[in-house]
């Protein structure tokens, strides 16, 4: 999936009728090469345009990366456009529900591109630890499996901190709530 870039920081030029005009070309989020062209009286109000374009430009794309927003946010999205067409209601109920108890409350907040597999590891031993049953563990572990694997495939993500983190097996599962 093709990212919005800029591939100049602009160039600002004399027109022949005396005006400035600054043009900045870039690159869209469908990956087609585009300009954005300014006007101005001045050499310096030429410029102060591209700066703010520039400015306004990377504010864009730093809020629309995946990567750098919370899990939370990121997860809800995901499930909402992915998920909820493609499952039965009581299925997605049962996501909602597995988000909202096991997943947000531990790491909602975390940036998605910062979660390490220590990070969903420890999510696992927590609900664990608590004496959860081995099959609201898995669950959680089929979810955030699934998410990870969206992140990668749509590229928001290099690696899939997932790989790292093996569901336990039932046995080890019981023996280490003992």
């Amino acid at each position: 999936m093709p990212k919005k870039r800029l591939t100049t920081n602009g160039n600002v030029f004399r027109r022949t009728d005396g005006r400035w005009q600054s043009v900045i070309w870039y690159f869209d989020e469908q990956g087609e090469k585009k300009r954005k062209v300014f006007s101005s009286k001045t050499k310096t109000e030429a410029q102060q345009k591209i700066t703010n374009y520039i400015a306004q430009f990377n504010e864009e794309v730093r809020e629309s990366d995946e990567s750098q927003q919370t899990l939370k946010d990121s997860m809800i999205h995901w499930l909402q456009v992915f998920k909820f067409p493609s499952v039965e209601q009581t299925t997605y109920d049962r996501l909602e529900c597995t988000t909202n108890h096991q997943i947000y409350p531990l790491i909602g907040e975390k940036i998605v591109g910062d979660i390490t597999a220590a990070d969903l590891k420890s999510v696992l031993n927590h609900w664990m630890e608590q004496g959860y049953a081995y099959t609201t563990v898995k669950k959680v572990h089929i979810l955030l499996n699934e998410y990870f694997r969206y992140l990668t495939e749509e590229s928001f993500i290099q690696k899939n901190p997932m790989q790292s983190v093996p569901m336990m097996k039932k046995s080890n599962f019981l023996a280490a709530q003992d």
